[in-house]
């Protein structure tokens, strides 16, 4: 078989999931061990055809894997990948350009940039405000505690008990230590519980992974502009909400 003959054949597979996906056990049909039970416990000296791979995808893969792309997955946060953006991962993988200069990919640099650009403008997030893709929410709390260490010479991150793990994780590579403040009755941060004792940041949260809460943004705004702390919103989860006007309150104060 050629590229473009398993290249197709790969793409024909995607599209077949995708259409019963829906139909298929949301969770996995395994027992710890019973995938790698199945497989080769030494490298294969050869490769095999193709079809092969799809076979083992389909037989032994499959089984074990949790459908996120289900439509009756309800756990955790939506991570459904649409059609385009499965075909731009592909082509993505194809160029494999490492885009760590302007120099050393120039289209991938001024398109990250673009696309930025871009995704302020629908969130209404304030003009003149620029960044990077990082791989993960969680890379990026790592950057934006970083910052905000650097910024301020505090050594303490204060958020919501309800934040997302990457906090305390990001908090212990950065040598922080954590302040969690208690939450009100919608499992909000309590403004009026906030200790900002040597605070380098507060992290605040826009729809949190356990129940979707959001903190009150702009009480926090007003309270880290007094204190000059940094704020840093989370929002991975329901910032996308923001390209919605009638949902851009949960935002206001992000820019100070």
């Amino acid at each position: 078989m050629s590229f473009r003959e398993d290249g197709a054949a790969a793409l024909d597979w995607a599209a077949r999931y995708l259409e019963r996906v829906g139909e298929l056990p949301v969770l996995a049909q395994v027992e710890p061990g019973d995938i790698r039970a199945r497989l080769p416990a030494s490298p294969p000296e050869r490769g095999e055809p193709f079809a092969d791979v799809l076979r083992d995808l389909d037989e032994i893969l499959l089984p074990g894997i949790t459908h996120w792309q289900s439509p009756r997955f309800f756990a955790y946060f939506a991570v459904s990948a649409g059609e385009p953006g499965i075909l731009a991962e592909l082509l993505a993988a194809t160029l494999n350009s490492v885009a760590i200069l302007w120099r050393t990919s120039p289209a991938s640099t001024e398109l990250e940039a673009l696309t930025l650009n871009w995704t302020a403008q629908l969130l209404g997030l304030p003009g003149g405000w620029h960044g990077h893709i990082e791989d993960t929410a969680s890379t990026s709390t790592i950057a934006a505690l970083a910052a905000a260490r650097e910024t301020t010479g505090r050594n303490v991150v204060v958020c919501s008990e309800h934040a997302h793990s990457s906090v305390d994780k990001a908090a212990k590579l950065l040598g922080l230590a954590v302040r969690k403040t208690p939450s009100d009755e919608e499992f909000r941060l309590r403004v009026d519980a906030l200790d900002l004792t040597d605070a380098a940041a507060v992290v605040a949260t826009v729809g949190t992974t356990s129940i979707a809460s959001v903190d009150p943004v702009p009480a926090l705004a007003d309270a880290c502009a007094d204190a000059g702390v940094w704020l840093h919103v989370d929002a991975a989860y329901a910032g996308s909400a923001w390209v919605c006007p009638e949902f851009r309150w949960s935002k206001a104060g992000v820019e100070r």
